[in-house]
């Protein structure tokens, strides 16, 4: 088999694992057997289960990203695409079954791991950049909030309607969410 096809099995196992069960729980041994590879091919790629977590973070930020590229790419508007963020926010609620974010699952379970956190803060920034500049090109916006406060506040919007919906198991906080963003701008 071609190495970069063990990278990628063992990656795509280890990021099922890792959202679906949570990164601690899930055992080198695990992602062994289900990736249905040599422990010496695990090491060969991977040299610890950190640098596994690394790359899985590495890998979620670029999809993400890029599925969200292609998901406004068609979206007219600055203003239609900030909207158009919360419904692909939405989209992934249901796709991934309410379990919330992927880099906010590991930030709660890495809380001291520097490395992964500042993983996690990159996609939150890169993400709130995108808010920024989406906000930034809204011609003659009237609004008792500033640039920076309208971006921040329609980030926590997404971010809040993201986490209410894993406890309630439900997309209803993202939607209210949006239609909160949708009388704000």
């Amino acid at each position: 088999m071609r190495e970069s096809g063990v990278k990628e099995r063992i990656l795509d196992t280890a990021s099922r694992l890792f959202y679906d069960q949570g990164y601690h729980v899930t055992g080198i041994n695990q992602i062994i057997e289900e990736a249905d590879i040599a422990r010496a091919s695990l090491y060969n790629h991977f040299p610890s289960k950190t640098d596994l977590l690394l790359a899985y973070l590495d890998n979620t930020h670029a999809s993400w990203f890029e599925e969200l590229d292609a998901f406004l790419k068609p979206v007219a508007g600055p203003r239609d695409k900030l909207l158009a963020l919360f419904d692909f926010r939405i989209q992934r609620q249901r796709k991934f079954k309410y379990k919330g974010c992927h880099f906010n699952r590991i930030a709660a379970e890495a809380s001291d791991d520097q490395e992964v956190l500042t993983r996690v803060k990159k996609h939150k920034q890169r993400f709130k950049d995108l808010i920024y500049e989406l906000v930034s090109q809204i011609p003659e916006r009237r609004s008792i909030l500033n640039n920076d406060q309208l971006a921040d506040t329609l980030f926590l919007l997404l971010e809040g309607g993201i986490a209410v919906g894993l406890m309630y198991r439900s997309s209803d906080a993202a939607e209210q969410s949006k239609q909160i963003a949708e009388t704000i701008l």
